[in-house]
């Protein structure tokens, strides 16, 4: 085969040679470092000229040496993180990305940054990870962002973003995670994502985005989580979204949705978490979704489904309220949801307290319960017989009944007001004599009582004065709301209550070793709570709060969160406590509220805004763990924080020292990444904190640096990102 023509070959032939002799040209020693030299120079001139490192201005330093700075073998910046900055205000368009033509890594995540992204970033084509989030950025996505094809995570979130997603996305080939959540994204998502065949985290939540689901989302095979959250989005859920196999978090609550629930959702065999709450979604709750094994929590309340509800496996969180349901409720779930989950639908019924008994008078029900009955008679009266038999030689042998057995059993009776459980309380507490008391709680006096059974429990019982303000009443009826729903191994367990006309109380698990204030404020306890014992602690609070932020169907969020309302076992193992003023979390209200919680570890900025999020935990958290550590309250702390001299001040320092210095390496590094943690927890702007998942996830791994713990210091810990 010909493959070109005499003339056209020379062409071809002189261009290599000349293209080689080039090549040879740059290759050769002097050339390379000649380049290298210039382009290395010319990146530490930019560097030193910007404003955003002004600490380092006019200094001899290597720029290869500067927090946030990483370079190559041959002096190139190839990694950019401003995640703390050292300016006192951050013009995006400063920091000239033209110059640094190897950067592999962006990261941007400073408040006090503002400005366009510019388009000059589209320069930077061998970045793999670009993030430019929780700062002051507006305006549209620059179409040179197309040009980033070797892009692997891009993150533009909790920022002022507007205008349309734009479409050139959908080249970026490379992408594994694109989140850009938070923002005021219009318009609607292009089709074109479809073509992120790598993608396996996308969110895309909390935007204004309008239009329609694309069914080439269904394209995104190896996709683990997808959000859509709080937007506008219309039309029907795609059937092609059960094709996306491997996902385990879809969220597409607070949009406009309507049509049925595809049954293909139920291919979704590693679905977790389900959530489709707050739309207009109608038709039937198909069967299929019983084939998802793996899901913990399905969210399907304020929308327009009606029918049945069909035989569902037992789900961690289930919440079907604000429907048209109608007909029988399983009485498995039954069993194991509370009454509100099902609250506000058309007519459900069954068996629970409070729920009417299901009619049986239709036509066709009689027919079946007559045919099934004359089968099955004869059957019934051979078994009668024997039983019957089997009960008169019981009660030939019968003894009486001890005296606990005439009791009952407290821990098997919820929503209780029976004369025998009040009778045990009143006996075993000598009608809550004073020296049953063991201390007293935000709204009530707390006592240790040992019922019958010969159980051990704590009782929070409600004054007769404060039966009568409304503020208690309101904190006692949360706190039984909150504790009959929620189920964790590190939250306090709420075998029952009573509302009883002569007094009211709370009966929980007895805590042996009381409060976690109580055993830092004692010598001899404190020495008993190790540094093992303390970063276990930590972690049974992260866990706890984890679970209620990310696990619940609507976060809960505590807003009490104190040494005082954390208890202790005989183990020393840890449990969250003292439910009375949390809440529920929904994220389509203001959220606002009056002030609660305990002084010293209220969020700041609850002060001036009074609206309640998750990062208000996550700042009580912060106080709590380093408590912990230091065995006493860190308002001390805070102080030096934000004086010059926290350069000065070594970890050691701060630490509990009642307690040796740890001995075992994994042990002290334990504690180190405790502090840094707590020290990210407490920053003063809520944005800047990192969630309890990210803590969650970080007390797993690591550290990103390595000192010697007697050479760590405040200021390393609290400037290194986390």
């Amino acid at each position: 085969m010909e493959w070109c023509s005499i003339n056209t070959c020379r062409v071809l032939v002189v261009s290599v040679v000349l293209l080689s002799y080039n090549m040879l040209l740059i290759s050769s020693p002097a050339a390379a470092a000649a380049t290298t030299d210039a382009q290395v120079e010319a990146e530490a001139e930019t560097l030193r000229n910007s404003t955003w490192w002004w600490y380092m201005e006019n200094t001899t330093s290597h720029h290869c040496t500067w927090d946030g700075i990483t370079c190559n073998r041959e002096g190139h910046v190839i990694q950019i993180t401003y995640s703390r900055g050292y300016c006192r205000r951050c013009k995006l368009s400063q920091l000239k990305f033209s110059s640094f033509p190897s950067l592999l890594h962006l990261n941007l995540s400073y408040p006090l940054i503002y400005g366009r992204i510019p388009d000059e970033i589209g320069t930077l084509t061998k970045l793999t990870y670009l993030r430019i989030s929780e700062c002051d950025v507006y305006g549209e996505l620059p179409v040179s962002l197309g040009n980033l094809a070797l892009l692997e995570e891009l993150d533009l979130s909790y920022k002022l973003l507007s205008g349309a997603i734009p479409s050139f996305l959908g080249y970026l080939k490379n992408l594994i995670h694109l989140d850009l959540g938070s923002n005021s994204l219009s318009s609607v998502i292009p089709s074109s994502l479809g073509n992120l065949t790598n993608l396996e985290y996308l969110d895309l939540s909390f935007n204004q985005i309008n239009g329609s689901i694309p069914f080439e989302i269904g394209n995104l095979k190896n996709l683990v989580e997808l959000s859509l959250a709080r937007n506008s989005i219309v039309g029907a859920i795609p059937s092609s979204l059960g094709d996306l196999i491997n996902l385990t978090e879809f969220n597409i609550c607070g949009n406009k949705i309507r049509g049925c629930i595809p049954f293909e959702i139920g291919n979704l065999k590693n679905l977790a978490s389900l959530d489709l709450s707050n739309n207009l979604i109608n038709g039937k709750i198909p069967s299929q979704l019983q084939n998802l094994k793996n899901l913990k929590n399905l969210d399907l309340s304020h929308n327009k489904l009606s029918g049945h509800i069909p035989t569902l496996p037992i789900y961690r969180s289930m919440d079907l309220s604000y429907n048209d349901l109608e007909g029988h409720i399983p009485f498995e779930l039954q069993l194991e949801h509370p009454p509100e989950v099902f609250s506000y639908n058309k007519g459900l019924c069954g068996e629970i307290k409070g729920w009417p008994h299901c009619k049986r008078g239709h036509k066709t029900m009689l027919i079946t319960t007559i045919a099934i009955s004359t089968i099955l008679f004869p059957l019934f009266a051979v078994f009668g017989f024997l039983l019957l038999s089997r009960k008169m030689r019981q009660n030939q042998t019968k003894t009486p009944l001890k005296k606990n057995e005439k009791n009952g059993d407290i821990f098997s009776i919820w929503n209780y007001d029976g004369k025998i459980a009040y009778e045990d309380i009143i006996e075993a507490t000598e009608d809550f004599d004073i020296k049953y008391c063991i201390g007293t709680g935000g709204y009530g006096t707390v006592y240790k009582a040992q019922l019958p059974t010969g159980n051990v429990v704590a009782l929070k019982k409600l004054h007769g004065w404060e039966r009568d303000e409304a503020t208690y009443l309101k904190s006692f009826q949360n706190e039984v709301q909150v504790l009959s729903k929620i189920k964790h191994r590190n939250i306090i367990k709420l075998h029952g209550y009573c509302l009883h006309k002569r007094c009211m109380f709370l009966i929980y698990k007895y805590m042996e070793r009381g409060s976690l204030f109580g055993v830092l404020s004692n010598e001899v306890e404190a020495l008993e709570l190790d540094w093992i014992k303390r970063v276990n602690v930590v972690k049974s609070i992260v866990h706890a709060l984890c679970y209620m932020h990310h696990d619940y169907t609507l976060p809960i969020i505590h807003r009490d969160i104190s040494s005082s309302n954390i208890l202790l076992d005989s183990k020393l193992d840890a449990f969250l406590s003292d439910f009375g003023t949390a809440r529920l979390l929904h994220h389509d209200s203001s959220n606002q509220t009056v002030l609660a919680g305990t002084y010293g570890y209220i969020a700041p900025e609850l002060a001036y805004t009074m609206v309640v999020t998750e990062k208000c935990d996550v700042y009580s958290f912060g106080v709590v763990a380093l408590e912990t550590m230091m065995g006493k309250h860190p308002r001390e702390l805070f102080t030096l924080l934000s004086s010059s001299s926290a350069q000065s001040i070594m970890l050691t320092d701060i630490l509990d020292s009642r307690l040796p210095s740890p001995q075992d390496q994994q042990v002290a590094r334990d504690v180190v990444l405790v502090v840094w943690l707590a020290l990210k927890c407490i920053h003063s702007n809520p944005r800047s904190r990192p969630t309890m998942q990210h803590i969650s996830s970080r007390l797993r791994t690591q550290l990103p640096f390595l000192e010697t713990f007697h050479g760590i210091s405040l200021w390393l810990l609290n400037t290194q990102e986390i």
